[in-house]
């Protein structure tokens, strides 16, 4: 096989191949004696059909196959033996036909990862904010902390509801031109913020703790979080299916020694405000880390190959969906993102796989790894939280091609964490630009695409991918 590389762009390689005859007439032979084992033809013994016959009937067939097997095989033998960091299958595929007698040639166009030397990644000039917990951010924390340890007690000693109380409703009507059964469904009279409806809790302090079928009629206004709710007219009944008393603890040491964190009330306090900073720690740095990327790839605007990018949108477009509580697509089914979308969601791909690679120069050029004590402890970290033994985990990651991906995923963090090391860090109260947040793309044009039942384009798997 002769093999001629052309350079077209940085990130594309002209591949021009030749195949001698001798490889192609052995191909038809194997491909030819293969068929003739299925044929049936009558006149002929099932696998004793002549070739002469099978070309006859087949060839266009057969050709069409070879020299589909014939370009993938050529493909990535010239990959492999002329290091072409390949991202797709060749496209623009010329030639290609199987000719008796003659080579089997053909030309294509190949997707190639650009190299990538990164410049100018040390003392890149970032702002970090000062860590600050506000003591009322302690009080909410101790406030959710005895609601978890308050305890619902059946009511005594009075007929009515009041403030305080916790109902389990049955509730049927309509909201709008919205139907509503919700056979059973929990309202805490105190708590206003998570107000399902507005003005229900209001309607249902101080009614008998029996009440039976209470029409509730309520005006939702314009301005009402919930949009699907906003500017209706509710019309409800409502039947109370049990009511609760709320058994809420004093705030003292024994609350403190109750819940484990603490022998003191002030002890406790001073736990709250650890966990709270050390949260606040883990925003500051991840925020830390966002800016220095950004600054890094702000000063290497290096070529990316257009296959890279298209996956970086679909990516991108899956996590809105998933933002968005929609289904998401089936192993070896996509979205097709719409053209619209696609257009808006373009430059935050093309800056986000441009970071993924120089992170990746940068660990090569920087000879950074992840040790397997490191990848041992942060297997052991997640298998906590999933309440599994480690090893188990392990080797469910190694089956479904998460480990590497945990791997690269903590190497990249690493490499942050080298250059936020080496950044010319500006100490702030607050940062000139917060950390963005999904490029601003219409909720509803997006939850409207459903998933297609395509099988992805084939293409070499690599770091780059978004699936294993």
């Amino acid at each position: 096989m002769q093999v001629r590389i052309e350079d077209v762009s940085p990130v594309e390689k002209k591949l021009i191949v030749e195949i001698p005859w001798e490889t192609v007439s052995t191909r038809l032979g194997d491909a030819y004696r293969e068929l003739g084992k299925g044929v049936q033809l009558k006149g002929f013994r099932k696998g004793k059909v002549p070739r002469s016959v099978l070309e006859q009937m087949y060839a266009p067939r057969v050709h069409a196959e070879v020299a589909y097997q014939l370009v993938r095989e050529s493909f990535y033998n010239a990959t492999a033996e002329h290091k072409l960091a390949a991202v797709a299958e060749p496209r623009d595929v010329k030639g290609a036909e199987v000719k008796k007698g003659q080579p089997f040639t053909y030309d294509a166009i190949v997707e190639v990862k650009a190299e990538v030397v990164p410049q100018d990644y040390d003392g890149l000039p970032i702002e970090r904010r000062k860590l600050a917990v506000a003591e009322e951010g302690v009080d909410k924390a101790l406030a959710e902390l005895r609601r978890e340890h308050t305890e619902l007690r059946p009511i005594e000693g009075r007929t009515e509801t009041q403030a305080g109380d916790v109902l389990a409703l049955s509730i049927t009507g309509s909201i709008g031109e919205h139907e509503v059964n919700q056979p059973r469904f929990g309202l805490d009279l105190d708590d206003l913020e998570h107000e399902p409806i507005p003005g229900l809790a209001a309607v249902m302090t101080g009614v008998p703790i029996d009440t039976k079928e209470k029409l509730v009629e309520l005006q939702i206004p314009d301005d009402w979080r919930d949009e699907g709710l906003r500017g209706r007219s509710a019309k409800l009944i409502v039947t109370i299916a049990d009511a609760r008393a709320k058994e809420v603890p004093e705030l003292d040491d024994e609350f403190a020694k109750d819940t484990g964190k603490g022998e003191t009330l002030d002890g406790l306090r001073a736990a709250l405000r650890k966990d709270l900073e050390d949260k606040e720690t883990q925003v500051i740095n991840g925020e830390a880390r966002q800016n220095a990327l950004k600054e890094l790839v702000k000063r290497n605007q290096i070529p990316v190959a257009t296959t890279l990018v298209d996956r970086g949108i679909e990516l991108q477009f899956s996590r809105l969906r998933q933002m968005l509580g929609m289904p998401m697509p089936k192993k070896g089914e996509h979205f097709h993102v719409p053209p619209e979308i696609a257009d808006k969601l373009r430059p935050t791909a093309l800056d986000e796989v441009r970071g993924q690679l120089l992170l990746d120069a940068v660990a090569d050029k920087e000879s950074i790894e992840v040790t397997d004590a490191e990848l041992d402890a942060h297997i052991g970290n997640a298998a906590r939280q999933q309440n599994k033994p480690a090893a188990r985990l392990k080797a469910e990651w190694s089956k479904d091609g998460r480990l590497d991906n945990a791997r690269w995923s903590l190497r990249q963090t690493k490499v942050l964490d080298h250059l936020v090391g080496k950044a010319a860090i500006t100490e702030v109260d607050q940062l000139t630009k917060p950390p963005e947040a999904e490029p601003g793309v219409d909720a509803d044009a997006v939850a409207a695409v459903p998933a297609h039942g395509e099988h992805e384009h084939e293409h070499v798997h690599g770091p780059d991918c978004d699936h294993g």
